[in-house]
């Protein structure tokens, strides 16, 4: 359900965007057919297009509240990550051990104590608002049938500069005795709706959720 982030970050990190370009919308309308891979065997039978709106699902494991008594579940969703407030986190992947209480940092590396941890962030034009907010009437039904299975769908279309990409390096140290190499790419679009759904279900249940700080 949704867009890949890494499929979308991957199709615009291919292209060198010049802003100034006369061309810029064209070439992003000819970012058609991008594979999207998801497992091995079908990374070439799945296809991403660009020249459309974007889907982009977060789950939601905390914020969601419902209350049986008045039929309201009221959604309070920071989708902000704690190390990079201020922007919405839609992936964020480690691969690699980490040496804290393990290892003394000059032996960390050699000791395979390598992280590599990868950053999909969105910035919108509602600035540094990364709270999803939202009152919704439900039946005791309906939130049963979600089973706590809750996600917030952002539909957005990208936006100049469309993607930064930047990396970064850390070597071992005392008190981080691991080698960190980190990729920070952020995406940038207009978010148009909001939705809540229970994405294993296929249940809509709010189209009309909103951002605040």
């Amino acid at each position: 359900m949704g867009d890949d982030p890494v499929a979308i970050r991957d199709a615009l990190a291919e292209q060198s965007f010049n802003a100034n370009s006369p061309s810029l919308s064209d070439r992003i309308r000819n970012l058609i057919h991008v594979p999207v891979p998801k497992t091995p065997s079908d990374r070439d039978s799945t296809k991403a297009s660009l020249d459309r709106d974007l889907a982009f699902v977060v789950p939601a494991s905390y914020g969601i509240r419902y209350r049986s008594k008045t039929h309201v579940l009221t959604v309070n969703v920071d989708l902000s990550d704690d190390d990079n407030p201020g922007v919405i986190m839609l992936k964020k992947t480690i691969t690699g051990p980490r040496g804290r209480k393990l290892v003394v940092a000059p032996e960390a590396k050699a000791k395979g104590y390598i992280q590599h941890i990868d950053l999909i962030e969105l910035k919108s034009g509602e600035g540094n608002k990364t709270t999803v907010h939202g009152r919704v009437t439900l039946s005791q039904a309906a939130f049963s049938e979600a089973n706590g299975d809750f996600a917030i769908v952002l539909m957005c279309s990208m936006a100049p500069p469309y993607l930064t990409d930047r990396r970064e390096h850390s070597d071992p140290s005392n008190d981080e005795p691991t080698d960190i190499t980190t990729r920070t790419s952020t995406l940038y679009a207009n978010i148009h709706a909001i939705w809540l759904v229970s994405p294993q279900r296929g249940i809509v249940l709010s189209k009309k959720l909103h951002l605040s700080k």
